[in-house]
């Protein structure tokens, strides 16, 4: 299994940047000032949770460090947040591939995760938020 020095920099920044993305890709889904601060709760509770339990020692060093910093490669593009967080999310993929396929099922199940987490802490995953995690299951294939 991999560990963050398998990885250079830039790449664990990816991987950091895919898992915070998707938090703000599902929270800018369906948008409201007070569920925002709900679902930002309830990804940092999954995301605790996971540096705790998970089965994949990467996800659970990429877990730990965590960074709710904003990356304004998506939030500073609200018109095209989809396209951006796919393509962060793709490249993330492809890295751990390159680097450390045993762990990409175990990335991929935190993503998706991370997105449920996130859409449900509000009034429950809605129409707009079972779209969105469509589209991050359909990129993670």
């Amino acid at each position: 299994m991999a560990t963050k020095t398998d990885f250079t920099p830039d790449e664990w920044q990816t991987l950091r940047w895919a898992v915070t993305d998707t938090m703000v890709y599902l929270t800018m889904a369906d948008p409201g000032f007070w569920d925002t601060f709900k679902e930002a709760n309830a990804a940092a509770h999954y995301i605790a949770a996971a540096k705790q339990t998970s089965e994949s020692a990467l996800v659970r060093e990429l877990a730990a460090d965590i960074k709710m910093k904003r990356d304004k490669e998506v939030s500073g593009n609200p018109t095209d947040v989809s396209g951006a967080v796919i393509a962060r999310v793709n490249e993330a993929v492809k890295i751990i591939s390159g680097k450390a396929p045993e762990d990409l099922e175990g990335f991929k199940a935190f993503i998706i995760g991370v997105a449920k987490a996130t859409a449900e802490a509000a009034k429950g995953t809605g129409p707009t938020e079972a779209q969105a995690i469509s589209k991050l299951e359909a990129a993670l294939g």
